[in-house]
């Protein structure tokens, strides 16, 4: 690819209209001898890359880069490695992780013999009688799948109180955590909750009832300011330390924000920031008093710190048993998730009067709108409302509305989609962890369908792959890995982590699966024009990793590493002071 001549000589100064007086200076650092999968309209692979002020000056041949060095200019010798885009996690809860880890160090586990190991060293580690809480580990991910019983959680501990929830409106309680509970024979009822009983009349599972278990749970002192920061701040390096240059903040507000503005101002913060605000108004009045009074206009911001769009919660969620689908649960995922009525289709929390309202009031007053929604009826209702809104102010399409999860694409959700300009989030891990147990509980052809990567790519749907990255700091094993190359190979190979395939049709190229962590989410925050590919006058936003991603063997895709993660030409991991082999 021959170098951009037009920008070459470092085009800010040329796109600001200013004609240069004098030779323009050196750029500030050169990575030569490598092969740099720019993503851009021609998909070349260039040698070479230039960096100025935080941009990229030009990208070539290796003879033609080194020829704009100075004696100040970095050099870094790629020695034939590859260089993709910046990873962008589109979508994270860094701050609540951030927040979290100075309580309890995460731990995934896979089966109610891991959650029984891990409460026996929890019990060694705190004085009897205080509670323990098992880490989020939802049920479709535990070799059983199902609920762990009381009789299992005794087996681990009888000392301590135990509490295992999926996820917030289910709860398992070993013998002495029911007792302090206070569910003692007949108790039917706990708060708004329902205790559901074996044959001989013994608790098995608290279905709701969670203030009424908080209540009986020491409240945890909110840690100091700075020791959150100084864990966002860990945060932000491992992510830098995957090839992660940019995140969506999926559930912020102002206060969230200003962690990162904390962080910037002591010069640490080392990714890129939009956030997205969630509320739950269901009315005009109520979206403009949201919007009144969070202090965000909407794109406000700059290329570290910006708004993204609203955010309402449609429906449920996969692991919950309250997904909205387009049939009945019926008895096997009646049995499973441990509801009651066959004729259960799961939530919906805004009827579509409601969304339409909500998106034509964010659309009058200049937001991008998004909407968690994971099930199929779920998605279709919003979609009627989109259109309801559409039809009163055709321009909504360009506000780029985004679907967060939207788990099972159809021929028609696609096609409507498609016409309405819409975008999706979705998450790669929960293919990879819950596809098996959804092709045994909903039946083959929904995991055929789940997470469809490919049905959303054919039919030309902005998709970006991520995380829902919410708890740990492991990059493999958080509480949804947030590893890009996981992710990648996910895209790729559609493997769970049993190795089964499932909808073999939803396999992405490996250019389209890095669209799905660089270009797509780009697009989806209106960055396109500063982030997404590398090519003259973006942001130098890059990572160099140790093996070649578009011609490794399949199964090595997950195993590749980032060797150095440039965000606005600074080399940002390995840190500073630290030693990292390229």
């Amino acid at each position: 690819m021959r170098i951009a001549c037009a920008l070459a000589i470092f085009g800010i100064a040329l796109m600001c209209g200013a004609a240069p007086a004098r030779a323009v200076e050196p750029p500030d650092t050169i990575l030569l001898g490598g092969r740099i999968v720019t993503l851009d309209a021609r998909e070349s692979v260039a040698e070479a890359i230039a960096i100025q002020g935080g941009r990229i000056a030009a990208v070539g041949t290796t003879r033609e880069i080194e020829k704009l060095g100075g004696p100040k200019t970095e050099i870094i010798r790629l020695d034939g490695k590859i260089v993709l885009p910046g990873f962008i996690e589109s979508h994270c809860h860094a701050v609540g992780v951030a927040r979290d880890a100075l309580a309890q160090t995460y731990v995934e586990l896979s089966s109610i013999g891991e959650v029984q190991q891990w409460i026996r060293r929890r019990a060694t580690e705190i004085p009897a009688g205080q509670w323990i809480e098992v880490p989020r580990n939802e049920i479709t991910r535990f070799t059983e799948r199902r609920f762990p019983t009381p009789a299992e959680l005794d087996a681990a501990c009888t000392t301590h109180p135990v509490l295992y929830t999926s996820v917030a409106n289910k709860h398992v309680l070993n013998s002495l955590g029911f007792e302090r509970a206070g569910v003692a024979a007949g108790v039917e009822k706990l708060g708004d909750g329902e205790v559901l009983r074996d044959g001989d009349g013994r608790p098995l599972l608290l279905r709701g009832g969670t203030a009424a278990i908080r209540a009986q749970i020491p409240v945890r002192a909110e840690p100091p300011r700075d020791d959150v920061l100084a864990s966002l701040a860990r945060l932000l390096a491992t992510y830098n330390g995957v090839g992660i240059t940019s995140i969506f903040e999926r559930a912020t507000d102002a206060v969230g924000l200003k962690h990162f503005d904390e962080l910037r101002l002591a010069g640490k913060l080392t990714t890129r920031v939009t956030g997205t605000f969630r509320f739950s108004a269901r009315n005009a009045e109520g979206v403009e008093k949201f919007v009144a009074g969070l202090g965000w206009k909407p794109g406000e911001g700059d290329e570290w710190i910006k708004a993204g769009p609203l955010k309402i919660t449609v429906d449920g969620g996969i692991h919950w048993g309250t997904t909205r689908l387009s049939e009945p649960y019926g008895p096997r995922r009646i049995a499973f998730y441990r509801l009651t009525d066959p004729a259960y289709r799961g939530e919906l929390y805004y009827p579509v009067e409601q969304m339409q309202e909500v998106f034509a009031t964010a659309h009058r007053l200049g937001w991008q709108m998004s909407c968690h929604v994971t099930g199929d009826d779920g998605t279709a209702r919003v979609l009627d409302a989109l259109e309801a809104a559409a039809a009163a102010a055709p321009d909504v399409a360009k506000r780029r509305f985004t679907l967060i999860h939207s788990y099972f694409p159809d021929a028609a959700i696609l096609r409507r989609c498609k016409a309405l300009g819409v975008c999706v989030d979705t998450q790669g891990y929960l293919y990879y962890r819950d596809a098996d147990t959804l092709a045994d509980i909903y039946g083959q052809t929904w995991a055929d369908r789940f997470i469809g990567l490919g049905d959303w790519v054919r039919g030309g749907i902005p998709v970006g792959l991520n995380a829902d990255h919410m708890i740990g700091f492991d990059p493999d094993h958080a509480m949804n890995s947030f590893n890009p190359f996981l992710m990648l190979s996910i895209a790729v190979t559609r493997r769970t982590k049993s190795g089964h395939v499932h909808g073999p049709h939803q396999k992405l190229s490996r250019l389209d699966a890095l669209r799905t962590v660089t270009q797509w989410p780009a697009y989806m925050s209106f960055d396109e024009k500063n982030l997404g590919s590398l090519e003259p006058g973006k942001l130098a936003d890059l990572v160099v990793i140790d093996k070649d991603y578009l011609t490794c063997p399949d199964e090595q895709i997950a195993t590749l590493k980032a060797v150095r993660t440039i965000v606005g030409g600074r080399t940002v991991w390995p840190p500073s002071g630290t030693t990292g082999k390229e």
